[in-house]
Parts: structure tokens; C-alpha cells; sequence
């Protein structure tokens, strides 16, 4: 009795202790400046970014959100306030006002340290002047990450901040961008809205897998209110392929991360935009019932033809050495460089959207698998042109693929062999591989209306069957039917299970339903909008006051649904009170019944004992 009296107590506790801010019941879903700007954003591309969102049908599809990353900041002022860069001249609050007169929610981006990850200024002791400040502004979410935080535990200078925006009349949704340390799924629900679970993301193939492969561990802590977040979308970048792309949005979607862009809305392409606008691949992610589906199956895969030719086995990166396998590289005499003297080379890919990377492949007798290896230079160029190899993209910080530069090029980076060792160094980095091994997986979650979301995904670098059975999602049913949320068409029915051959990296995402769906079982989105990617969008017909009218009714619902978030929690502390003045008083009770009891059974012995009280 007593042991279920102190778990009520401490499952009342854990309530009100826990954010609830009314916000983050869905993944959020936007656009960011990083993944593509970096530090190169202004006021005039935040304008136009957010007539491009509001002019697609990406805002309607739920894409509300406009965030500023990283260095829209550059000082404090002598009230300790924090000031816009010179490039927002007008300040931060016109842009917040614009995007709410399209309908939109307006993002900032903060560090809980001392200084912010391109060193402007930090939050770490100024959270109750920040959000103040942010509240003033209109801001309605908030992105703090993890820099130069001097060794602080994340569990101390996160709750700062959400204290701080919880007092703040205005709700702003709290996203913890603290690179997944401290295990912080198991608590984050407490502190943020979403929590990042993995190091950032880069616009690569083996960064995009790494990252989903960590967040899948977690899949029992998200949910409404919280997230678990992989970090932001690469769709549209042009580092990996459409297929890839297909697939990095499908696995993003079925885990309940967040869908928030980081490409170029204003000049999208069609393939972009094709991805990013599927309103079944979305609605699987906005589901009301939050469940992030994971790996239930994972199979190794062999090639049937030895003379086909992998497909990218891994793309190469610069990263710290820690002598592995992966970083054990032998010159050969024919001028390949092999990876761990297996039958993998470096090779030279050309014809990206955003420049030449490097991958292993199959070692075979061609032009781009050919280097020298310049020992008092210190450089490894191509065989065929005067390319070296360098890094990919030496503007942006957390990218580490290597790609080639113009050898003639003053900072290209130089390399060391260790005979020894086996490793190419660059800056005290070892040149390393990535290889997966080649697998095909099966992901399931439930969905609030009965049905399962099943993904179906080969990693392997040549096609293979993936083959999943009726009884490895938990349906006993002996048929089942099958939809397909890229081609939008109905499948099946089908008996015991379901299989299908995938190109490398290639996907297929379905919904599996125990009665046939209907034919179309898109969202009502669609219906009311044209499938044309700059058809206008409602606000566009409105008055600027309507549209104010529009944003202030929303806020007016935001802070209705935040007042009574209050109103509960109040409740709660005075019901957790009252369990524990039940508590405490039951067990004093129960403490003096006991005594009476021990007393009799001594006056027993007593008796029994011929007046002493010893046995």
C-alpha cells in the first residue's frame, strides 16, 4: 500500500518538474539559415526566404517555422542586452513581425555557454535577460546549442533557459541543441521541446546513415511534447543523390524528427521540392499518436554477380586517429591507394552538384583511382589533372569529407605517409574510410489509425531484396495491403509478407493496413491546393491587417493553451501536496500501530517468561 502511495508521489513530482509548455505535440517543421548559409545570412535573405516559403505550398503542408542559426548576434549592450548584427540593421522584431503577418513562427538561435559556436555572443548567465528580450521580440522558438560551455554538466545550464522562457508571458518552444551528451534522451522531456541526439549533420551519405543509426537507440523516449532530433534536413544541398535524398526524408519522417529545411528555398529544385512537399510521407510524421518507429530487422546481403561494380562503398573524411582499420591506407605500385590492402580504392567522383568528393570503390584499372603520392611536397594529387587531395568544403567547419582543389591552391592541405603506421595524415588527422556493411534493414512504428509504417531500406552498395514477414511487425493477420507514400498508389493484397529488389540506398516506404485503404489516402491538404510549387497561398490574399488579425489569433490561442498548461500544473503541485500530507501522516500512523504491537508481543514474553524480559 505504502510502495504505491511514494510511486503516485513520485510520478506527480516528475510532472510538475517536467516542460509543458503546450508545445511540440507534432515534430516541428520549418526552415533554418545553417545548413546552407552558415554565417553568410541578412536581413534581406530572411525577407525573401520567407515570401518563398509563404508563396510554395510548403507552408500549408506545415512548414511554419523561420529560424535564424548562428550569427545573427554580434555583442551585448551596457544593459547587458543582446544586439543584432550591423547586417539586421532594422533589428530582429520586423523580421518576427513579417513572418507572422504570413502566417509563419520566427526562430532564433542561442549557445547555453559562454560564447555561441562562431563565437558571438553566448546565453550562459544572461537566460533571464535573453528571454525577456526574445518574448519582446516575437520570437517564438528558441535553438541553444552546446559551445563553449566550460565543462558545465548540460543538466545544470539547460534548465536555465527553460525556467527563463517559462516565465515569459509569450510560449516559445524550447529545441536543446546539445549533441546527444549525458544520455540526454532519458531526461530532455523534462528541460526541451526536442533535443539534438547526434554530433551535426553534413550533406553526405555516410554522415546522413551515422547520424539516423544514433538517434535509433533512443526510440523509446520521444513523443508529444519532445523529440528526439537527428538534426536538420540536407534535402537539396547536392551532396548526395535523389534516391538518397528520398530516403534521408523517409527515415526522418518515420522517426519523428523534426523536418526542419536547410537548402535553399528560394531557388529549389523541382527534386527538392518533390521530397520535401509528399503530404503522406508528412502526415506519417505529424501522426497524433508519436511514435517513432525503428529497426526491427536487419539482414547482411551478398552479391550474386562478382563482376558487378560497387556502387560508393564509403566516402572518405578527416577525422582523429585512432588506428583503425578504416585509416590504414597502402600506395600500390600500379598508383592506387587501397584501404586496409583489401580490394577497395580511392576514388575521384566527379559531377556533384557541390564539387568533387572522394569514396572507396572497387579497385580497378581506371583513370580515377590513380595518385602520386608527392613525399617532399607533401601533396596527393590525381594522375590524369592537376587536382589534389584536399577537403571538401574548407568553409564549412563541420564538414570533414575530402574532396580535390586546384593543386596550385596556397592552402591545400598536406599530407604525410607513415610507412609504419600505414596513415595518411593532414593536421594530426587521419584520412579515413567509413565502409557500412553492405545490409538491408526493415523500420516499423505504429500510426494513430490502426496502421503500420513500414520501411523497407537497402544500405548494401548493389541492389538486394529486402523481405519483410506479416509476423515481424507483430500481425498475425495472414493478409494484409500495402501503400505506397512515394508513388501514392495502393498495393496488394498480400499473403504472409512482402518483398521487393532496391537499387543501392534506395527505399520503400508503405503503409500496411489489415483491410484495404482507400485509393487515395492523402491528406485534406491537398485537396484545397494546386500541385504547381509557387501557387500562392491564402495569405497572400489577405490584407496585412487580416493577417495580423490572423497572427495575433493564433498567439491569443498560444498563451490560452499555455495558461492552462499553468492551471494544470497548479493543480498538480496541490494534488502531489495533498499525497504527500497522505503519505506521511498514513506512515506515521502505521509507525505507532507497530509500536503498539511490538509492545504487546514484549508483555507476552513477559508472561510467558515468568516476568523477565530476556528469552
Amino acid at each position: 500500500m505504502y510502495l504505491k502511495k511514494i510511486f503516485i508521489f513520485s510520478f506527480l513530482i516528475t510532472l510538475i518538474t517536467s516542460l509543458d509548455n503546450g508545445l511540440g505535440l507534432t515534430p516541428q517543421m520549418g526552415w533554418n539559415t545553417w545548413n546552407k548559409f552558415k554565417c553568410k545570412i541578412n536581413e534581406t535573405l530572411i525577407l525573401n526566404s520567407i515570401d518563398a516559403l509563404n508563396a510554395s505550398r510548403l507552408l500549408k503542408l506545415g512548414y511554419n517555422y523561420m529560424n535564424l542559426d548562428d550569427c545573427w548576434q554580434i555583442k551585448r549592450d551596457e544593459n547587458k542586452t543582446i544586439v543584432p548584427d550591423k547586417t539586421f540593421p532594422n533589428g530582429i522584431k520586423p523580421l518576427a513581425d513579417y513572418a507572422h503577418s504570413k502566417g509563419m513562427y520566427f526562430g532564433l538561435y542561442s549557445d547555453a555557454g559562454n560564447y555561441t559556436c562562431q563565437l558571438r555572443p553566448g546565453g550562459y548567465g544572461y537566460e533571464e535577460i535573453d528571454a525577456k528580450t526574445y518574448a519582446e521580440w516575437g520570437v517564438d522558438y528558441l535553438k541553444y546549442d552546446n559551445c563553449w560551455n566550460g565543462g558545465i554538466s548540460s543538466k545544470i545550464r539547460y534548465p536555465r533557459m527553460r525556467d527563463a522562457l517559462l516565465k515569459q508571458e509569450r510560449p516559445i518552444f524550447y529545441s536543446i541543441c546539445q549533441w546527444g551528451e549525458e544520455d540526454i534522451p532519458t531526461w530532455g522531456k523534462d528541460v526541451g521541446n526536442s533535443w539534438r541526439t547526434t554530433d551535426d549533420i553534413s550533406d553526405t551519405w555516410s554522415s546522413m546513415i551515422k547520424i539516423i543509426d544514433k538517434n535509433d537507440k533512443w526510440y523509446m523516449y520521444g513523443g508529444p511534447g519532445g523529440w528526439n532530433d537527428p538534426d536538420m534536413l540536407e534535402v537539396g544541398n547536392g551532396g548526395m543523390t535523389t534516391t538518397e535524398y528520398r530516403t534521408h526524408f523517409s527515415l526522418w519522417a518515420i522517426s519523428k524528427a523534426p523536418l526542419i529545411i536547410g537548402c535553399d528555398i528560394i531557388n529549389m529544385s523541382d527534386e527538392t521540392f518533390e521530397i520535401l512537399s509528399n503530404e503522406e510521407v508528412i502526415a506519417v510524421n505529424q501522426d497524433e499518436l508519436g511514435e517513432q518507429a525503428h529497426k526491427i530487422k536487419i539482414t547482411n546481403v551478398t552479391k550474386n554477380d562478382t563482376d558487378l561494380i560497387q556502387l560508393t562503398e564509403s566516402q572518405l573524411e578527416l577525422v582523429e586517429c585512432n588506428g583503425g582499420k578504416e585509416q590504414k591506407w597502402y600506395i600500390r605500385e600500379d598508383g592506387s591507394i587501397s584501404n586496409n590492402n583489401e580490394n577497395l580504392c580511392m576514388e575521384l567522383k566527379t559531377g556533384l552538384k557541390r564539387g568533387d568528393q572522394i569514396f572507396t570503390q572497387k579497385c580497378q584499372d581506371k583513370d580515377e583511382q590513380k595518385w602520386i603520392y608527392l613525399k617532399d611536397e607533401k601533396i596527393v594529387k590525381t594522375k590524369f589533372e592537376n587536382k589534389c587531395l584536399d577537403l571538401f568544403n574548407k568553409n564549412d567547419l563541420y564538414n570533414s569529407a575530402v574532396g580535390t582543389n586546384n593543386c596550385n591552391t596556397e592552402d591545400v592541405l598536406k599530407w604525410e605517409y607513415d610507412e609504419n603506421e600505414k596513415t595518411l595524415k593532414s593536421n594530426g588527422k587521419c584520412l579515413s574510410s567509413d565502409i557500412f556493411p553492405d545490409q538491408t534493414e526493415v523500420w516499423a512504428g505504429g500510426l494513430s489509425d490502426g496502421s503500420k509504417v513500414v520501411l523497407l531500406f537497402n544500405r548494401a552498395s548493389f541492389p538486394a531484396k529486402v523481405e519483410v514477414k506479416w509476423t515481424e511487425l507483430g500481425i498475425y493477420a495472414s493478409t494484409l495491403y500495402l501503400r505506397d507514400l512515394w508513388t501514392k498508389k495502393n498495393l496488394g493484397p498480400y499473403d504472409n509478407g512482402y518483398e521487393i529488389e532496391l537499387q543501392s540506398h534506395e527505399s520503400q516506404l508503405l503503409k500496411v493496413y489489415k483491410t484495404e485503404p482507400p485509393e487515395s489516402d492523402e491528406t485534406d491538404i491537398q485537396s484545397d491546393q494546386g500541385s504547381d510549387k509557387d501557387t500562392s497561398t491564402d495569405s497572400d490574399e489577405k490584407t496585412d491587417q487580416d493577417s495580423d488579425k490572423d497572427t495575433s489569433s493564433d498567439i491569443s490561442k498560444e498563451n490560452n493553451t499555455a495558461i492552462l498548461s499553468g492551471l494544470l500544473v497548479a493543480i498538480a503541485v496541490v494534488i502531489a501536496f495533498i499525497a504527500f500530507v497522505i503519505f506521511y501522516f498514513g506512515y506515521k500512523r502505521s509507525q505507532m500501530g507497530h509500536g503498539g504491537e511490538q509492545e504487546n508481543m514484549e508483555n507476552n514474553l513477559i508472561r510467558e517468561t515468568g516476568g523477565s524480559n530476556y528469552l
